[in-house]
């Protein structure tokens, strides 16, 4: 039987923004390098063979307007990313950008988040 499946959209969005930034899933390793990048799914939807997943993306670095900078060139990145069609990405929106505050676990940071749908195919298999 052929069916169509979710794909893990975390590591998807880690993958795809790897080669240009310092990038994590949940959970963030107790030890981590600055500036970085948390990926985490917060909900989604599909419809037929398309997902459109809620993401989180959040910035640490040392200073703010680091964090900021950091997060504006990952959303860069994912945007462009889907538009090449590389991978499984097909289209990201932004709908809430460059929130800042105090990383809640490490408040000597300054972490800076984003909220996005992104729009991937689903993967077709065999089982």
């Amino acid at each position: 039987m052929r069916i169509n499946k979710s794909i893990d959209i975390e590591e998807e969005i880690r993958s795809a923004l790897s080669e240009y930034q310092t990038v994590y899933c949940r959970p963030l390793p107790a030890e981590y390098d600055l500036p970085n990048i948390l990926v985490t799914q917060v909900g989604g939807v599909d419809s037929q063979t398309i997902d459109t997943f809620e993401v989180v993306l959040d910035s640490r670095a040392k200073l703010e307007a680091d964090a900021i900078d950091y997060l504006n060139l990952a959303v860069a990145l994912l945007k462009q990313i889907a538009k090449e069609q590389t991978c499984a990405l097909r289209h990201v929106t932004v709908n809430t950008s460059g929130s800042w505050g105090a990383d809640p676990v490490r408040p000597d940071l300054a972490m800076c988040s984003a909220r996005l749908s992104v729009k991937a195919h689903q993967q077709s298999m065999e089982v």
